[in-house]
Order: structure tokens, then sequence, then C-alpha cells
């Protein structure tokens, strides 16, 4: 009894996340725990600013910490394949909902944002994939020769010998402006998926949506840049 229970609710879950509103629903949360995960990941990042010791010692804190490490990853592992498989499923039923395009489409830059949201998506995955395999598994890009005292990475001399490639920093560029697209449409998208919205604050939450997602990659884009401009250093 037991046991048809439990397939009973598994069943319930997948014909839910799959229908029109669960991958909506899916989506919008898979997209919100991505989002903070971004905002932790930049304000670990922007310690590079204040100097090689104190970025390696957060480098080395974070890989030392197993369960906030492991859980993060495997949140992540979980969490990006059911956002990119909800968002294919959700373009999937809005495409067979409505079959024939519109006559006269809008070309704003919110339009543009929104026919492009899986290109922008599969990009930023490909870029994801490249900054794990460089800062996480070194397998590519330039790796330091020396270590820091303890044996580990020197996570600091890593980043600055990266960026002075300029292909590299110039990638990660186009790569924070593609985020920065996705991720304020994403935010904006999120509330309406949630139910989340009202005519008089709906313009309120697409500019502050507009200023997180814009704010955030610009921050991200300038730690490359300032590499290559010599303002962080070796």
């Amino acid at each position: 009894m037991a046991e048809a229970h439990a397939e009973n609710l598994i069943d319930n879950l997948v014909k839910f996340a799959t229908g029109s509103v669960g991958s909506k629903v899916v989506m919008a949360v898979t997209g919100m725990g991505l989002s903070l995960f971004i905002v932790g990941h930049l304000a670990g990042n922007l310690l590079v600013y204040v100097g090689h010791e104190t970025f390696n010692h957060y480098a080395e804190t974070l890989k030392g910490n197993a369960p906030l490490l492991w859980g993060t990853r495997t949140a992540l592992l979980i969490g990006i394949p059911l956002h990119f498989l909800t968002a294919f499923r959700t373009a999937q039923l809005n495409r067979a909902a409505r079959p024939v395009p519109y006559a006269y489409e809008a070309k704003s830059p919110a339009r543009m944002a929104a026919k492009t949201m899986l290109l922008s998506g599969l990009v930023i995955l490909a870029f994801f994939t490249f900054h794990i395999l460089h800062f996480t598994l070194h397998t590519v890009g330039p790796m330091p020769t020396a270590s820091t005292a303890n044996g580990s990475w020197d996570a600091y001399t890593m980043l600055v010998m990266g960026f002075q490639n300029p292909i590299i920093a110039l990638s990660y560029v186009v790569a924070q402006v593609l985020l920065a697209s996705h991720l304020s449409h994403g935010l904006y998208s999120m509330f309406q998926h949630l139910g989340l919205y009202g005519k008089a604050w709906t313009p309120f939450v697409k500019n502050g949506a507009l200023v997180a997602g814009y704010g955030l990659c610009a921050a991200f884009a300038s730690i490359p840049l300032s590499v290559l401009l010599g303002i962080v250093k070796p």
C-alpha cells in the first residue's frame, strides 16, 4: 500500500512538473536558487579587490567546508538540469498553444531577451562548463606553477593568469552580457510565473530586475577587465 502511494505521489509530481503551470513554477524556483548562487559567488569573487591573501583565504575556507561545498554542488547538479528541462518544456508548450506566430512582433529589448532565453541559456551553460574546467578541475587555461603555503592551489594567481589572456577575459565579459539579459528577464518572469505581480508595481519589478541583472553582471565583468587594465595585479 505504501509503495502504491509513493508511486502515485511520484506520478503526480511528474505530471505537475511537466504541465503548463508546473513547468513554469519549477523553472522559476530553480531560477531563483541559481540567482542566489550567483549573488554568493559574486560576493566571494569581489574579494579579489581586497588582495592576494584575502582571496586565497576565502578559496581555502570554501574548499575546506565540505558540507557547504558539496551541498552547493549537489544543488547545482540538480537545479541546472531541472531549470533547462523545464525551460524547454515551457517553450514547447507555448509553441503548441500558439502554433501561428504573431503577424507583427514587438522588437523591444525585453521582447528580444524573451525570444533568446534558450539560446543565451545554452551559451551560459557552455561558459559555466569552461569555468568549472578552469577554476575547479584545473584541466584548461593557464595554471600557477607554485601553490600556497599549505599546498592548496593559488586561486588568486590562477584568476589573474587566466584573465591576462585577452581571449579568456573578453569571452568572460561576453558571457556576462548574455547572463545579464537572461537574468534580468528571468527575474521579471519569475514573479509572473509565481503569480506575484500586479498592475501597480509590475513596472517597478521589471526595472528592478534590469538593475539587478545588469548590475550583478557588470560587477562580474569588472574583474577580468580590471586584470586586463592592470588594476588587479599578480
